[in-house]
Protein backbone atom coordinates (compact mmCIF):
# COMPACT_ATOMS: atom_id res chain seq x y z
CA UNK A 1 0.00 0.00 0.00
CA UNK A 2 2.74 2.33 0.67
CA UNK A 3 4.60 1.69 -2.88
CA UNK A 4 0.85 3.15 -4.55
CA UNK A 5 0.46 6.27 -2.17
CA UNK A 6 4.04 6.88 -3.27
CA UNK A 7 3.50 6.41 -6.91
CA UNK A 8 0.24 8.53 -6.42
CA UNK A 9 2.93 11.74 -4.25
CA UNK A 10 5.52 11.18 -6.84
CA UNK A 11 2.84 11.75 -9.87
CA UNK A 12 1.33 14.55 -7.68
CA UNK A 13 4.42 16.30 -7.60
CA UNK A 14 5.58 15.94 -10.78
CA UNK A 15 2.05 17.38 -11.97
CA UNK A 16 2.60 20.39 -9.75
CA UNK A 17 6.28 20.93 -11.07
CA UNK A 18 5.37 20.90 -14.75
CA UNK A 19 2.10 23.19 -14.17
CA UNK A 20 4.84 25.95 -12.40
CA UNK A 21 7.22 25.15 -14.99
CA UNK A 22 4.28 25.90 -17.89
CA UNK A 23 3.17 29.11 -15.73
CA UNK A 24 6.38 30.08 -15.63
CA UNK A 25 7.07 29.62 -19.85
CA UNK A 26 3.57 31.14 -20.06
CA UNK A 27 4.61 34.31 -18.72
CA UNK A 28 8.11 34.95 -20.03
CA UNK A 29 6.94 34.34 -23.33
CA UNK A 30 4.40 36.79 -22.55
CA UNK A 31 6.36 39.50 -20.97
CA UNK A 32 8.60 39.20 -23.97
CA UNK A 33 5.57 39.63 -26.02
CA UNK A 34 4.90 42.74 -24.23
CA UNK A 35 8.20 44.45 -24.11
CA UNK A 36 8.43 43.47 -27.99
CA UNK A 37 4.81 45.66 -28.97
CA UNK A 38 6.57 48.22 -26.48
CA UNK A 39 9.72 48.53 -28.71
CA UNK A 40 8.46 48.41 -32.08
CA UNK A 41 5.58 50.85 -31.08
CA UNK A 42 5.40 52.92 -34.04
CA UNK A 43 2.88 56.13 -33.69
CA UNK A 44 -0.71 55.55 -35.66
CA UNK A 45 -0.45 56.91 -39.34
CA UNK A 46 -4.45 56.24 -40.06
CA UNK A 47 -6.03 59.81 -41.66
CA UNK A 48 -1.82 61.07 -41.38
CA UNK A 49 -1.90 63.15 -44.83
CA UNK A 50 1.80 63.85 -46.68
CA UNK A 51 0.30 67.19 -47.58
CA UNK A 52 -2.71 69.65 -46.72
CA UNK A 53 -3.20 72.62 -48.59
CA UNK A 54 -4.82 75.58 -46.13
CA UNK A 55 -6.37 78.83 -46.39
CA UNK A 56 -4.35 81.96 -48.41
CA UNK A 57 -1.77 83.42 -46.19
CA UNK A 58 -3.62 86.50 -45.35
CA UNK A 59 -6.13 84.30 -42.98
CA UNK A 60 -2.71 83.60 -41.10
CA UNK A 61 -2.17 87.16 -38.65
CA UNK A 62 1.53 87.73 -36.99
CA UNK A 63 1.82 85.52 -34.07
CA UNK A 64 -0.20 82.57 -35.38
CA UNK A 65 0.57 79.55 -33.99
CA UNK A 66 -1.88 76.76 -35.46
CA UNK A 67 -2.48 72.89 -35.19
CA UNK A 68 -2.79 71.48 -38.56
CA UNK A 69 -4.29 67.60 -37.38
CA UNK A 70 -4.57 66.27 -40.83
CA UNK A 71 -0.40 66.68 -40.98
CA UNK A 72 0.46 66.52 -37.52
CA UNK A 73 2.04 70.12 -37.43
CA UNK A 74 2.19 73.49 -36.08
CA UNK A 75 1.47 76.14 -38.47
CA UNK A 76 3.63 79.25 -37.14
CA UNK A 77 3.79 82.76 -38.70
CA UNK A 78 6.48 85.04 -37.42
CA UNK A 79 8.28 87.60 -37.97
CA UNK A 80 10.46 85.74 -40.60
CA UNK A 81 7.13 84.26 -42.57
CA UNK A 82 5.42 80.66 -42.15
CA UNK A 83 7.09 77.81 -41.20
CA UNK A 84 5.74 74.49 -40.20
CA UNK A 85 7.09 72.52 -37.45
CA UNK A 86 6.10 68.69 -36.51
CA UNK A 87 3.71 68.04 -33.75
CA UNK A 88 5.45 64.61 -33.22
CA UNK A 89 7.95 64.91 -29.80
CA UNK A 90 11.77 63.13 -30.71
CA UNK A 91 11.68 61.86 -27.68
CA UNK A 92 9.04 58.92 -27.97
CA UNK A 93 6.56 59.96 -30.23
CA UNK A 94 4.15 62.03 -28.38
CA UNK A 95 1.89 64.60 -29.42
CA UNK A 96 2.98 67.84 -28.01
CA UNK A 97 0.63 70.74 -27.21
CA UNK A 98 1.13 74.58 -27.14
CA UNK A 99 1.71 76.06 -23.88
CA UNK A 100 2.49 79.91 -23.63
CA UNK A 101 5.50 80.57 -25.82
CA UNK A 102 6.71 77.21 -26.07
CA UNK A 103 5.58 73.67 -26.95
CA UNK A 104 5.15 71.14 -24.42
CA UNK A 105 5.23 67.04 -24.26
CA UNK A 106 2.43 65.83 -22.18
CA UNK A 107 3.85 62.81 -21.99
CA UNK A 108 7.76 63.22 -20.23
CA UNK A 109 7.59 66.88 -19.82
CA UNK A 110 9.97 67.30 -23.21
CA UNK A 111 9.73 71.29 -23.77
CA UNK A 112 10.32 73.13 -27.46
CA UNK A 113 10.06 76.50 -28.42
CA UNK A 114 8.22 77.98 -31.17
CA UNK A 115 11.50 77.47 -33.34
CA UNK A 116 11.44 73.14 -32.37
CA UNK A 117 14.42 73.58 -30.58
CA UNK A 118 14.87 71.44 -27.64
CA UNK A 119 14.17 73.52 -24.15
CA UNK A 120 14.25 70.76 -21.92
CA UNK A 121 14.36 67.30 -22.22
CA UNK A 122 14.75 64.03 -22.08
CA UNK A 123 14.02 64.97 -25.45
CA UNK A 124 17.50 65.84 -27.17
CA UNK A 125 16.65 66.45 -30.98
CA UNK A 126 15.07 69.21 -32.39
CA UNK A 127 11.24 68.90 -34.03
CA UNK A 128 11.38 68.28 -37.56
CA UNK A 129 10.73 71.31 -39.98
CA UNK A 130 8.78 70.87 -43.27
CA UNK A 131 8.51 72.34 -46.17
CA UNK A 132 5.52 75.53 -46.62
CA UNK A 133 4.83 76.93 -50.38
CA UNK A 134 1.91 78.47 -51.86
CA UNK A 135 -0.37 76.31 -54.14
CA UNK A 136 -1.35 77.38 -58.06
CA UNK A 137 -4.37 79.10 -56.18
CA UNK A 138 -1.86 80.82 -53.94
CA UNK A 139 -3.07 78.96 -50.52
CA UNK A 140 -1.04 77.60 -47.59
CA UNK A 141 0.49 74.01 -48.44
CA UNK A 142 2.47 72.07 -45.42
CA UNK A 143 4.30 68.75 -47.38
CA UNK A 144 5.48 66.68 -43.79
CA UNK A 145 7.10 64.57 -47.11
CA UNK A 146 9.41 67.46 -47.35
CA UNK A 147 12.06 68.27 -44.24
CA UNK A 148 13.40 71.53 -44.37
CA UNK A 149 16.03 73.88 -42.90
CA UNK A 150 14.92 75.04 -39.13
CA UNK A 151 15.39 78.92 -40.98
CA UNK A 152 13.29 78.38 -44.15
CA UNK A 153 9.96 80.20 -43.94
CA UNK A 154 7.82 81.06 -46.88
CA UNK A 155 8.28 84.70 -46.91
CA UNK A 156 5.12 87.05 -47.22
CA UNK A 157 5.10 90.42 -49.31
CA UNK A 158 3.36 93.58 -48.00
Amino acid sequence: MDSVNSRKQKAINFTRRMFLQLGLWVSGLASAWGIFKFLSYETPMENLLQSVILDQPFAYMLGTVIYVPEVRAWLIHDKDGIYAVSSTCTHLGCIINQKEEKFVCPCHGSQFDLSGKVVRGPAISSLDHFDVSLSQDGRVVIDRRVSVTPNKRLKLEG
